[in-house]
């Protein structure tokens, strides 16, 4: 929560406390529970936490992807990786569209996009939130019958 790239993109308590932390496992757990979000650990070869892929149920059963990396998680090719291993799985599950939603001043996270196959759609105007303020979004999306690399 304290990574400021990812604190950039992400809404992330200023002054994370404690509570703020056991508040998000519990709605992790119960999104598991329930099978409307999976919240995956991106390690490395020694099982270090480098990052997270993590997958929502949206409406008309489509599914949306966010992505974050540590900084020993940047450069490596491993959220690229991981968002191309959560594709295929929810697809094989028969997933018929998937959807990534970046900031327009967002490079990396719209390269891990292209690299997984996603096709950008277009823009919609102040459709997120981030850090208190309505944001316009890419909206990315792929498709089963879609060419993944």
């Amino acid at each position: 929560m304290s990574d400021p790239v990812v604190r950039r993109w992400l809404n992330m308590p200023d002054q994370p406390a404690e509570t703020d932390f056991d508040e998000l496992l519990q709605r992790v757990s119960d999104a598991w529970t329930d099978g409307t979000r999976w919240d995956l650990a991106i390690t490395d070869s020694t099982d270090i936490v480098v990052g997270a892929v993590i997958a929502s149920k949206r409406h008309r059963d489509n599914w949306e992807l966010a992505y974050l990396a540590a900084e020993a998680g940047r450069g490596r090719g491993l959220v690229t990786r991981a968002v191309k291993l959560v594709c295929t799985w929810l697809i094989d599950a028969g997933v018929g569209r998937i959807e990534i939603r970046t900031h327009p001043e967002n490079d990396a996270s719209q390269r891990v996009a292209e690299r997984c196959g996603f096709r950008l759609e277009g823009r919609e105007r102040r459709s997120i939130w981030l850090h208190g303020r309505r944001q316009d979004a890419l909206v990315w999306s792929l498709l089963p019958s879609d060419t993944r690399t």
